[in-house]
């Protein structure tokens, strides 16, 4: 006897139905994977950009805390420069050149091993330095604004705002 005319019309037909079935939920869940993977991909090129613009360019302090700066002379301009690889941060703070090192992860923005030359300025200089060292201590995160300004915060408080 041929299997054919073993399980008769009837039963291909059962096992044509379930094969569309089968296919239709397999092609079902292919395509919601795809687009998981696809939006993932996306969030982390959008993490790669704003990193792209952030690293590897000079920043100029444009405020402190609510303080608008106004230098009087160019070369007084108070900058951020950070690096990945190796994670360095340098730049100058109104008095003096500073370096270190920074870690970001997850989202995390953090300072550490903070150094600078020892020149002496006047006290209004020393002063506004000294603020601005300790501010950049406190800043655990940033974010881009819509102007591509680079804002370093502490949680949610902005504390330094940074132009190109």
């Amino acid at each position: 006897m041929d299997k054919k005319d073993f399980f008769g019309p009837f039963f291909e037909k059962k096992v044509r139905f379930f094969m569309k079935k089968i296919v239709f939920f397999l092609a079902l869940f292919f395509s919601f994977t795809a687009c998981s993977v696809l939006n993932k991909d996306m969030e982390n090129q959008n993490k790669e950009n704003e990193q792209q613009t952030v690293f590897g360019v000079e920043w100029k302090l444009k405020k402190l805390g609510s303080k608008e700066m106004k230098y009087s002379e160019e070369n007084e301009t108070i900058t951020l420069l950070m690096t990945c690889e190796p994670e360095n941060v340098s730049g100058f703070s109104a008095c003096n050149r500073y370096f270190g090192k920074f870690t970001y992860k997850k989202g995390k923005l953090i300072f550490k091993d903070m150094a600078s030359t020892a020149m002496m300025c006047p006290n209004q200089t020393m002063e506004l330095e000294r603020r601005y060292l300790t501010q950049l201590e406190k800043v655990n995160n940033f974010i881009v604004d819509e102007d591509g300004q680079l804002l370093l915060r502490k949680d949610e408080k902005v504390l330094l705002i940074f132009a190109q």
